[in-house]
């Protein structure tokens, strides 16, 4: 599921801007790396792509890690389980699902900023339907307190309506295309690769709203425990290492790694085609900014006024408690 923003941050999270923060950074002497494997649970997200290239290129064992394993999820309350279940050390989550998870736990970090997307998330319609606006009394499927419902209500709001003016399922991002291209469903609300399926399946089906409409309000973030970061921060900085060398490396050969990548979340390159242009990978030193100024200060509190909103939360957080710049300052 940033420029950071991920997206501008909507007019849903509108509201004055926080003074800056005081972000958690304890870096002193690079730490030794553990032994043993760092467990991550992992979407089928282009966004987290820089994973499937560090494993696929040695850029984990490079830095030290005896291992990385990637627990797969597909469905967001599926990961609230895997979390749960404290057999994990760091997860890929969207700064709302960051949230959530914050609710059920105090103990989630956020050590890195992954990436922002434009067009790969996105409203996928019929060509017949020009508007946002045209969507009032159509159905709909989308998963319910995922990015796609951020970005539903987001357009929705726009446009004047609320999401009781539609017919809505809840339906996974997986399956949504097949909702559409069955016509079980008028619209959509999913992300790449799902959205290349559909619009390749059916030449009649459009982009109607992308996030490229609000940056910010989704992104995506390395999240790690408090335990982890007690125990691990040796394997936690080379972690963050490794998603910087992986970035560093996408840059050089974006080819090769948009194939390793279409690998990883179960998709054929050609299928993909220009989706990557849709995201935005961060570099470190982009990390460095935004962590400490405007990811901090704006992008932050204004998804957590937008999830607030949407009653995916019921309290406020504040980004000086869960942003950890520890291992990322130390590089």
């Amino acid at each position: 599921m940033i420029n950071i923003s991920r997206r501008r941050m909507l007019a849903l999270m509108g509201g004055t801007l926080a003074a800056p923060y005081i972000i958690t950074s304890r870096a002193n002497a690079a730490p030794a790396v553990e032994t043993g494997v760092f467990k991550m649970s992992i979407q089928p997200w282009i966004g987290y792509g820089m994973w499937y290239v560090a494993q696929e290129k040695g850029i984990f064992a490079a830095n030290g890690l005896e291992g990385v394993e990637f627990i797969p999820y597909t469905e967001d309350a599926a990961n609230l389980a895997i979390l749960a279940s404290g057999e994990i050390q760091g997860t890929n989550s969207a700064t709302h699902n960051v949230l959530q998870h914050l609710q059920e736990s105090p103990d989630y970090h956020i050590a890195l900023i992954e990436d922002y997307s434009t067009t790969a998330d996105a409203i996928v319609s019929p060509k017949s339907i020009n508007s946002v606006a045209d969507l009032k009394g159509k159905s709909i499927a989308f998963e319910d307190g995922t990015t796609s419902h951020l970005l539903i209500a987001d357009a929705l709001k726009k446009a004047g309506l609320k999401l009781s003016d539609l017919k809505w399922t809840n339906t996974p991002a997986s399956q949504a295309a097949a909702a559409v291209l069955s016509g079980s469903t008028d619209a959509m609300v999913t992300y790449e690769p799902y959205i290349s399926t559909a619009l390749k399946a059916d030449p009649n089906l459009k982009l109607l709203y992308t996030a490229a409409e609000n940056p910010g309000l989704i992104s995506d973030c390395f999240v790690i425990t408090t335990r982890t970061l007690k125990e691990r921060p040796g394997q936690v900085r080379a972690m963050v290492k490794s998603w910087g060398d992986a970035v560093e490396l996408y840059k050089k050969n974006p080819e090769e790694c948009q194939a390793i990548i279409a690998k990883g979340v179960g998709s054929d390159p050609s299928e993909l085609g220009t989706t990557f242009e849709g995201v935005h990978y961060y570099s470190l030193e982009e990390n460095k900014t935004l962590l400490t100024g405007e990811y901090a200060t704006k992008t932050f509190p204004a998804v957590n006024a937008a999830a607030l909103e949407l009653g995916l939360i019921k309290k406020t957080f504040e980004a000086k408690d869960v942003i950890d710049t520890t291992a990322l300052m130390s590089l």
